[in-house]
């Protein structure tokens, strides 16, 4: 089997600013602090931010590109709705080069620059298959390789610079996906509650994941969520614009249903 067709089965898949004083002029664009998800999309009425950890604050904190930038492919062309409706704000994430930052792509993107962000010197991902793709053992100078069937590891230039972490996470998105997302680097949440930082997933060729950036509760009980998703072929990662002041509500049973796919609540796992 050609070795592109071996590397396709190893992935499977896939605020408004302070007005000032009464009667000031707003301030300049340029003097305003940029949106994060979490000043975009603020709280709905009576709702109630559910706690998280260090990774979902840090999800809350990215910072969204101006509302008029549009959803782009890694080749530069525009996405049509549904996938990218007018109200999609993107993010501000760069994507490596290729069609490869995908939808289980960025979820695996967003927790590796968080972790080197806090000075992980390895972050232990997986491909498809199993078998680990740690960042340690690239940056310490050693290649992943497509051998027959297997990845094997051989000499390569040692670093720890920004074109030796693109250069790893283009390994890793070649060859992970949304099965390796969901059977090793993710498990079920237990008790079924979600919060920011997990991930939805339905594995499959092709699957689908997005990861879930806020999640509240309103004054009846029920649970809402902010996610953002990447996509076929690989495109800015964007936050949608959900039905209930932004938000999107998650049901226990039934999980996260969107026009263009359906997440099950069985999907739901959080970060080994």
């Amino acid at each position: 089997m050609p070795q592109a067709m071996l590397a396709a089965v190893f992935a499977l898949g896939c605020a408004t600013a302070d007005p000032g004083p009464a009667g000031a002029p707003p301030a300049p664009a340029t003097d305003r602090a940029p949106a994060t998800v979490r000043s975009a999309l603020p709280l709905p009425a009576g709702a109630t931010r559910l706690p998280t950890d260090a990774f979902g604050d840090w999800l809350g904190d990215r910072p969204l590109a101006d509302p008029a930038t549009p959803v782009r492919t890694h080749d530069g062309h525009p996405v049509a709705a549904p996938h990218a409706p007018p109200t999609a704000r993107v993010l501000v994430l760069p994507l490596v080069a290729g069609d490869l930052q995908q939808c289980a792509d960025a979820a695996y993107r967003l927790r590796a620059d968080f972790l080197r962000a806090q000075g992980a010197s390895d972050i232990p991902f997986h491909a498809t298959n199993g078998q680990a793709l740690p960042w340690g053992r690239w940056s310490r100078g050693e290649r992943a390789r497509l051998r027959g069937d297997r990845l094997v590891w051989e000499p390569g230039p040692a670093g720890t610079d920004d074109a030796q972490w693109e250069a790893w996470l283009r390994t890793l998105f070649t060859y992970a996906g949304t099965r390796s997302l969901a059977a090793h680097d993710t498990v079920p949440v237990a008790d079924g509650v979600p919060r920011a930082g997990d991930v939805v997933v339905a594995p499959g060729s092709p699957g689908h994941a997005v990861l879930l950036l806020d999640v509240a509760r309103d004054a009846e009980g029920q649970l809402l969520v902010i996610f953002g998703e990447g996509f076929m072929p690989a495109q800015d990662f964007h936050v949608h614009h959900g039905p209930i002041d932004g938000w999107w509500p998650w049901s226990p049973t039934a999980g996260l249903s969107l026009d263009w796919w359906t997440l099950p609540a069985s999907g739901l796992r959080r970060w080994r």
